[in-house]
């Protein structure tokens, strides 16, 4: 449950929406890298891999696109992040959820929806 309002926190910190693709995730992290020995070095793979990731040759396994995905999240618009952040602590935010309860009452069938 804290997972998916942090998420919905971190969506609503963003305002251009992340990079999709391996190879746009790849050439945003090279960006801040000095090159792809460096960012390779980073995530653990050879510069030929991220070579090929940045040609859209192949796809990276499991562990690395974990590791590309949570480096694209933490460097994305760090600036607008912050001021969202600070906006959100000072003035506060609103939080709209939604529920769902069920209840079990005697003669009743157990999947039966609670009534409000």
């Amino acid at each position: 449950m804290s997972r998916r309002i942090d998420e919905g926190l971190e969506r609503a910190e963003r305002t251009r929406p992340l990079p999709q693709s391996t190879a746009a995730q790849v050439r945003f992290l090279l960006k801040g890298a000095k090159s792809t020995k460096a960012l390779a070095a980073e995530l653990g793979v050879s510069q030929r891999t991220v070579q090929r990731w940045l040609k859209g040759q192949g796809n990276p396994k499991p562990a690395a696109a974990k590791a590309i995905e949570t480096k694209v999240r933490t460097k994305w618009q760090p600036k607008v992040k912050e001021r969202v952040r600070k906006a959100a602590e000072a003035n506060g935010f609103t939080l709209h959820l939604s529920a769902t309860f069920g209840y079990t009452a005697a003669g009743a069938a157990p999947t039966t929806p609670a009534r409000a």
